[in-house]
């Protein structure tokens, strides 16, 4: 197979006091130059929103108001460019005071790489493209873009000029800005051997990403390696064969035959509920965070106090992360690496978590406890699983298949026979007719193994009908067309439906 890969690889940062302002102020230019391209975007949207409405207000319908109002041209990223290279040394409006140096208007490019500005500038052109062709992409409708709020989002950049120091492999070099910011070096948490042997192998940086999360900074590299033949699965996988993996609450993951961690054979993985055992000093926290904030200040301007407790929660949920993050690439790992067919449930994570809460004329019944789950839901990451079982099943030459979720924990995986009574307790099955017993996640692991191993098994041709009429059914069983899917009581037509393209200037 030939080609390229990519491979991104993320490393920790142990900047300076003064290099972490740094980086902060490299990140405030970017956040910066985003809202300066979408403010410049979101006005020409507007000039076309007029020009549709003043066709409304004359009788047109919404759709050929669209159709036929005046095009307007949304400027681009190198637009953007030119516009903001003529306006960037305008001063500050208004009256200077008596002795008051004169300020600018834009003063956040100053001595930062103008390779951070254009990196926004591109961003605010996918985050509307992504807008304007929602309807056209996968997943359900995009909203319109927001502008980046300081203190509310991710602080992060974008950048070619960023190297690894080759001598140590603890160090990277920034580079810096002619008459500005000269280039600095950071120093890596640890050596970077992964991305040091990537690079000596052929590899080659594409883009780089320096974000912080929580108190920590982090460095990703973005590196464009060529594609060797494609893996295959090690005699250990073709041994061991398929197995089928059970998401849940109370238990992390099920499988359908044992994982070997640790020398220790393991089906059960229990949840390490890694946010509910947060949540004390998150109150904590979150709470003095809400006594000190002042209303009307910006982020910048709030108490040390305010600022202190607002570091601590954002400590808090970046620990969390990581230890949710680790946690997902132990499971992952070990279940590629030890068969070599994977079988999950197609889930719809984003119907599961929909909130109860209802309307005013219909409220909803158990909001709390929803809530309550779909926030379980969420701190297990289902999506995020599959996520990372489909690309590192392409790195170890083991195949992915989905099966459709319903009636898996309610069906004998012995004699077939489905049942809600089966499901004495939560974690005991009991099947009403045969009378086998099991874990019930364990059951619907096997369930889901073998509806996998019956997806891909080779069909055979079918004996052609008789003549005559198709009889009826006797509606002892139900159409799995319109049974509920999976546990979660949700229908089988799940996907959100997306709706048209939003219509607007070209």
């Amino acid at each position: 197979m030939s080609g390229t890969a990519t491979i991104v690889v993320k490393e920790a940062l142990d900047p300076t006091p003064a290099q972490a302002v740094i980086l902060q102020r490299y990140a405030d230019a970017s956040r910066c130059s985003f809202n300066f391209a979408l403010g410049i975007k979101r006005g020409a949207q507007q000039v076309w929103s007029q020009g549709r409405d003043r066709l409304v207000a004359q009788g047109q319908t919404p759709a050929e108001a669209a159709r036929n109002a005046p095009k307007v041209r949304i400027p681009g990223q190198f637009d953007i460019q030119k516009i903001f290279l003529a306006v960037r040394d305008e001063p500050l409006p208004g009256p200077l005071l008596p002795g008051q140096e004169p300020r600018r208007l834009y003063p956040w490019w100053k001595g930062v790489n103008a390779i951070v500005c254009q990196q926004a500038f591109r961003d605010a052109d996918t985050a509307f493209a992504n807008w304007k062709n929602s309807a056209r992409r996968k997943g359900g409708p995009v909203g319109f873009p927001r502008f980046k709020r300081r203190g509310r989002c991710r602080d992060s950049f974008r950048m070619f000029s960023i190297r690894l120091v080759e001598q140590d492999l603890r160090h990277v070099r920034i580079g810096g800005e002619r008459g500005g910011q000269p280039a600095f070096t950071v120093r890596l948490h640890r050596p970077a051997r992964r991305l040091a042997r990537l690079l000596a192998q052929g590899g080659e940086t594409k883009s780089v990403t320096v974000a912080r999360e929580g108190h920590r900074w982090f460095v990703a590299f973005n590196v464009c390696v060529p594609a060797g033949p494609p893996p295959r699965a090690t005699r250990r996988q073709r041994q061991a064969g398929a197995v089928g993996v059970d998401l849940g609450v109370k238990v992390f993951a099920a499988t359908s035959d044992p994982l070997l961690i640790n020398s220790r054979q393991v089906q059960l993985f229990d949840n390490p509920r890694l946010l509910e055992n947060s949540q004390r000093q998150l109150r904590k926290w979150q709470r003095r965070m809400a006594r000190r904030h002042v209303h009307g200040l910006r982020a910048d301007e709030q108490s040390n106090g305010w600022k202190e407790a607002r570091d601590r929660v954002a400590r808090l949920h970046a620990l969390v992360a990581a230890r949710r993050s680790s946690t997902q690439h132990l499971l992952t790992k070990r279940i590629v690496t030890q068969y070599d067919h994977v079988a999950l449930e197609d889930l719809r994570v984003k119907n599961m978590t929909a909130s109860a809460r209802g309307t005013t004329e219909r409220p909803g019944r158990n909001v709390r406890a929803k809530a309550g789950l779909n926030r379980a839901i969420l701190d297990v990451g289902f999506g995020e699983i599959r996520r990372q079982i489909e690309y590192k099943a392409l790195l170890y030459g083991t195949t992915v298949s989905v099966v459709d979720p319903a009636y898996t924990s309610q069906t004998c995986n012995r004699c077939g026979h489905i049942d809600a009574k089966n499901r004495r307790t939560r974690d005991l099955f009991t099947c009403t007719r045969c009378g086998h017993a099991t874990h019930a996640d364990i059951g619907a692991a096997i369930n889901i193994k073998t509806r996998a191993q019956q997806q891909n098994a080779p069909t055979q041709p079918h004996p052609a009908r008789p003549p005559g009429p198709v009889p009826a059914s006797n509606g002892t069983q139900q159409d799995t067309r319109t049974a509920l899917a999976g546990r979660s009581g949700r229908s089988q037509n799940t996907r959100p439906q997306t709706s048209a393209s939003p219509p607007g200037p070209s």
